[in-house]
């Protein structure tokens, strides 16, 4: 019936999974491990398989069959994980745990695994090795020493660092971590001190004095050093300290030894070299004199200054100068006289100091040339292997040498024999300067023997001494300078005061030197210098020759030396480096702070002959002073430029015009020296003066450069009238209102420099000047020297080193006269017998100067010019009264020609200026001016007779009665001489004053 039909669903389901199980779990696998886990199930067929949560990296379930394959490359911490089977009948979940760990580390290894190191070692980066897994932790212990690090962060476990801390050996354990496990290691570490290093003293050689304090301190740079010792033991008195340095006072005189310093730690052991000696100059003194007594070995010498450290005096003169020194020279000796004879005489001194010098050596060399050879038989005696003609081109063979110090020696003579003594040599030398010095200067770089004295700290001074040498008496030590500089330090730096015979001797000591040493003598200077600078500079009250305010010499001998030392400071000064001295206020004066400082050329005469030498008087060599009208502001530099040819001719620029020294006097009233004479060697030079000064051109006497340009940069007007050339008008409205303090007035035959504060209102300038000119034109007239070659020059000071004038060039006088020379109405009304006097000295030709005549014949001139220009006797000495009185007592005592001088023996030469004037003397005075050298009278009886034949010669009568008269030692011959002329017979001596011989009274003119 039908058919009926039904749709069925008609579902078909597999077997729901059963039994599933992952067979060994949990499972522990590593890192890189090769997994194949195949799951036991039961039940129908697995469509799909599942986990939660996923596999580590490198693993995966396979669909397939479920199993879990792969390797594994991530670590995995143990966790649950949930795999699930399905089909359509159903699912079955099922847990497992899973962990993935890495490979445990095996063989760690560092390389090196032993640091045996020194202080200040960098190890760079030690990285360790190991095999299989990778450590993802380390650790270390016990820690590593400070300054290294252990990198127990990034996985490497490396090592670095730098070694600081000493430590003995150490052993550190290290462990390499992963979640495989561990691995480990040891590395051994130690660290040394670094071998000593780095440790030095100020100096390699050390000469020490006995019985004085000292320190030689050791610095260390290096490490640490713990322990010091040395070999041999040092000198008695001296320790060796836990730091290395060397204290302590040595108290005995050792020669020369090299010392090894151990500076030990555990780095290892250094030995330094130090070199030392302990000088003791009283004993070598002592060892030197001992049993020695006077001696005179004849000749005039120099002083020996014994200006170095280890330098000191022997053998003083009688003025207690230094004339034989003696010196440690490095590791050598030298001993020097003052002159070259002394070197090779028989005394028992010298072989002494042969044997001092030689010190143990037995070869002894005689230098070429030097005249000692004769001494060889006395040496050979004493047990010394003698060697001739040595030279210092070779000194290999001998132990000391005798020379001179006057020789021919080059610079490298001079420097092989410095050596030869640094090295050990001795030389004993000899030779003065003081005549080499009167053709040659600057002895300091120019004397041969100078040449040598910064090394071996003996100067040869152009001082000369006494021949008697007192080897009797060791000298006080202040004698040494080395020791009166630092006895005159202590003095006013320490306060340890001198006594005053110490400061005395140490006044000697130091002046002797200062005026010969020049600065760059350094090793002498330095301290001096710093002393001037710590006690100040020296301020001498102005004031006149009447007054007793000054500076007392002698009161503080201190003070003395201080004076000293500035004086040769001042004296030796580049000019960039002269103070301005403050005592220049109170003389030579002020510049003005206003005043404006120029640059000028000037023309100067470069032709200057001088006088002859036989103008004993005059100064006749001296340099010639050129009037610049420019004066130098104290301190400040002058610029001079010159052409290279006037670089080359020998001109000098004198910064200064008071040039008297005056060291003779008890009380100075200005500094003995403020002038500064600098020569022009180059075409720009630098000059000054400390104490300022009027600037003048020196031109050697003898030149001929003709005229000459000079450009004088820096400098302040002066006052300057130049007669015939500044008018009046331009002297009164201009010139003398420049600033500068000193002037100069200038005639053609002289030149006055005076006081700018006396001449403000000078207003007579040319008719002053006209007179004082013709003034000096009648003296060059009355001494008939014609024509006169020099202007002369009068300076006008504060005080001079002799007199109320003195003559020389320039003539000096004190300040008090400046009022009245310059006082023309005071001039015509009474002149100045004492300028006319000082100008006559000048005048005076030593030959015809006969004896007791100093004094007399300048006097020729005051007579002359107070008669002939003031129209005035001029002197009391001279009027017929006085005249009369003096010539009684002497012709009533006999006529004793010892007491013919001065005013009696000028009456003598008036007697012939009433008879016959003036001319008779004057042509007399001229014969000697052109006489022949075997005609130039020599001795006092000489000069008496041959005054007496050109006076007679002159007059044209026989004197020799009237000369015998006075007592004058005449001769027959001298009498013979003159038979020819008709004797003098109205003399005014007749009768009177003298009797004459019997043959000779009631003579006249008309019976003769």
């Amino acid at each position: 019936g039908g058919s009926v039909s039904v749709d069925i669903r008609i579902i078909t389901l597999h077997e729901a999974p059963n039994g599933l199980n992952y067979p060994g779990h949990p499972y522990h696998w590593n890192l890189g491990e090769s997994v194949q886990i195949i799951p036991m199930v039961g039940g129908g067929e697995i469509l799909h398989w599942s986990i939660e949560p996923p596999l580590p990296n490198g693993l995966e379930l396979v669909q397939l069959d479920g199993s879990i394959r792969g390797t594994p490359t991530e670590l995995h911490a143990i966790r649950t994980h949930y795999i699930s089977a399905s089909n359509t009948g159903g699912e079955l979940t099922v847990s497992i745990l899973i962990e993935v760990k890495d490979v445990a580390p095996v063989n760690l290894l560092y390389t090196p695994y032993e640091f045996d190191l020194t202080i200040g070692d960098d190890i760079g980066i030690i990285s360790p090795s190991w095999m299989d897994g990778t450590p993802t932790n380390w650790d270390i212990s016990p820690n590593l020493p400070n300054g290294f690090f252990f990198d127990s962060t990034n996985g490497q476990g490396q090592i670095s660092g730098v070694a600081t801390s000493i430590q003995d050996w150490s052993t550190h354990q290290i462990w390499a971590n992963n979640t495989g496990g561990y691995t480990s290691t040891i590395i051994r570490i130690k660290i040394s001190s670094m071998p000593p290093d780095l440790i030095y003293w100020t100096d390699s050689v050390y000469v020490l004095k006995s019985n004085e304090s000292v320190g030689i301190y050791a610095t260390n740079d290096g490490p640490d050093i713990d322990s010091w010792a040395v070999s041999p033991q040092l000198p008695s008195g001296l320790s060796l300290l836990d730091n290395g340095s060397i204290v302590g006072t040595p108290d005995t005189r050792t020669a020369w030894d090299e010392y090894t310093i151990w500076a030990n730690n555990t780095g290892g052991a250094v030995g330094l070299l130090l070199e030392i000696t302990v000088h003791d100059i009283r004993a070598d003194q002592n060892d030197l004199l001992r049993d020695i007594g006077m001696a005179d070995f004849g000749g005039w010498p120099s002083l020996i200054l014994p200006i170095g450290e280890w330098s000191f005096p022997i053998g003083l003169d009688e003025n207690s100068n230094p004339i034989v020194s003696a010196s440690h020279v490095g590791k050598g000796k030298i001993l020097g006289y003052g002159h070259e004879g002394w070197v090779a005489t028989t005394h028992d001194f010298t072989m002494r100091a042969i044997d001092w010098v030689c010190d143990g050596g037995t070869d002894v060399g005689l230098a070429y040339g030097a005249g000692f050879d004769h001494y060889e038989d006395e040496l050979q005696a004493a047990g010394y292997t003698v060697h001739l003609s040595v030279t210092p081109a070779d000194l290999s063979a001998i132990d000391c040498l005798l020379d001179e110090f006057w020789n021919g020696h080059d610079d490298n003579d001079n420097r092989n024999l410095e050596q030869f003594m640094l090295d050990g040599g001795g030389i004993v030398m000899g030779g003065h300067s003081w005549y080499w010095s009167y053709s040659n200067s600057d002895a300091a770089h120019n004397y041969p023997g100078n040449k040598i004295a910064k090394v071996s700290g003996l100067f040869v001074s152009t001082s000369w001494g006494y021949n008697d040498i007192n080897f009797q008496t060791v000298p006080d030590e202040l004698y040494t300078p080395h020791n009166a500089i630092e006895a005159v330090w202590a003095d006013r730096i320490d306060g340890v005061n001198l006594s005053s015979s110490e400061a005395e001797i140490a006044y000697s000591s130091i002046s002797d030197c200062t005026g010969a040493v020049t600065l760059d003598f350094e090793d002498f200077w330095t301290p001096l210098r710093n002393l001037v600078n710590l006690t100040g500079w020296t301020v001498i009250p102005y004031s006149t020759l009447w007054s007793n305010t000054g500076h007392d010499l002698g009161v503080d001998p201190v003070a003395d030396i201080i004076l000293r030392l500035e004086e040769g400071l001042v004296r030796n000064l580049p000019a960039d480096e002269l103070p301005v001295h403050p005592s220049h206020t109170q003389f030579p004066g002020e510049v003005p702070a206003n005043a404006t400082r120029i640059t000028r050329t000037v023309t100067v005469n470069g032709t200057q002959s001088g006088l002859p030498s036989n103008f004993g008087f005059s100064g006749a060599g001296s340099t010639i002073r050129m009037t610049t009208g420019l004066y130098a502001a104290p301190g400040e530099v002058i610029t001079v430029t010159v052409s290279q040819e006037l670089a080359d001719s020998g001109i000098y620029i004198l910064v200064g015009a008071h040039s008297d020294g005056l060291w003779g006097k008890d009380v100075i009233k200005r500094h003995s020296s403020i002038t500064r004479w600098w020569e022009i060697s180059d075409p720009v030079s630098e000059v000054g003066n400390a104490f300022g000064g009027p600037i003048y051109v020196g031109i050697p006497a003898g030149s001929t450069l003709g005229e000459i340009d000079i450009e004088i940069s820096g400098a302040v007007r002066a006052p300057m009238f130049i007669l015939g050339v500044t008018s009046d008008f331009q002297w009164e409205t201009t010139e003398r209102y420049n600033p500068a303090p000193w002037t100069e007035l200038v005639s053609n035959n002289f030149i006055m420099t005076v006081p700018s504060g006396q001449i403000r209102d000078l207003d007579n300038a040319s008719a002053l000047m006209q007179w004082w000119d013709q003034a000096l034109s009648m003296e060059h007239s009355i001494y008939g020297f014609s024509p006169w070659p020099r202007v002369e020059r009068a300076v006008f000071d504060a005080q001079i080193s002799a007199g109320w004038m003195h003559s020389g060039y320039p003539f000096m006088a004190h300040d008090l006269s400046v009022v009245d020379v310059i006082d023309l109405e005071q001039m015509n009304s009474s002149g100045d017998w004492g300028m006319f006097h000082e100008l006559g000295h000048n005048h005076q030709w030593m030959p015809s100067t006969l004896p007791g005549m100093t004094e007399t014949g300048c006097n020729f001139a005051s007579v002359y010019l107070m008669e002939e220009l003031v129209g005035i006797t001029g002197h009391s000495a001279v009027d017929p009264v006085a005249r009369d009185s003096r010539m009684r007592n002497y012709f009533d005592g006999g006529s004793n020609i010892a007491s013919w001088s001065v005013w009696i023996a000028l009456d003598t030469f008036l007697i012939i200026r009433d008879e016959w004037g003036w001319d008779v003397i004057t042509d007399a005075l001229v014969v000697y001016y052109t006489l022949p050298a075997a005609e130039v009278p020599s001795g006092d009886d000489e000069k008496f007779n041959a005054w007496v034949l050109h006076n007679s010669n002159s007059s044209g009568y026989n004197l020799a009665p009237y000369f015998a008269a006075w007592g004058f030692p005449l001769t027959q011959a001298t009498f013979d001489s003159l038979d020819h002329l008709p004797v003098w017979v109205n003399d005014s001596l007749r009768g009177d004053y003298f009797v004459y011989d019997a043959i000779l009274r009631n003579e006249s003119v008309s019976n003769i």
